[in-house]
């Protein structure tokens, strides 16, 4: 009888053993937190990286200087304009925009509609 009682007493979990697997279950907690707030920070980190990202030297929503060749059409003489004729007035386009001011300048003299100045 002795013998089963002793058996039954090393059977059932001692109390520094339900100590111990409530101290694992708050490490388990405190790695749970830790993870999640490692995670947290992952994300913030990873949204926020492109706005610290270095400027380029393009204007966002600006298109890029154009030069026109603008014909007076009473006078038949052209010109070099960076703004485009508005569509009713006496000045028309000729060809297409230019990128350059050189460009528009070499269109211009290369141009046989505008009258010789």
């Amino acid at each position: 009888m002795g013998e089963t009682k002793t058996k039954a007493l090393s059977q059932e979990p001692s109390s520094g053993d339900s100590i111990r697997s409530s101290s694992d279950t708050g490490r388990n907690n405190m790695v749970d937190i830790m993870k999640k707030i490692l995670l947290a920070t992952v994300a913030v980190v990873a949204f926020s990286a492109p706005s610290f990202a270095a400027e380029t030297g393009k204007t966002v929503g600006q298109a890029p200087p154009s030069f026109y060749l603008a014909q007076d059409s009473a006078t038949m003489k052209c010109q070099v304009t960076e703004t485009q004729p508005v569509a009713g007035s006496s000045t028309k386009v000729i060809g297409t925009a230019h990128s350059t001011k050189a460009s528009a300048e070499t269109a211009l003299k290369a141009d046989k509609t505008c009258a010789k100045q």
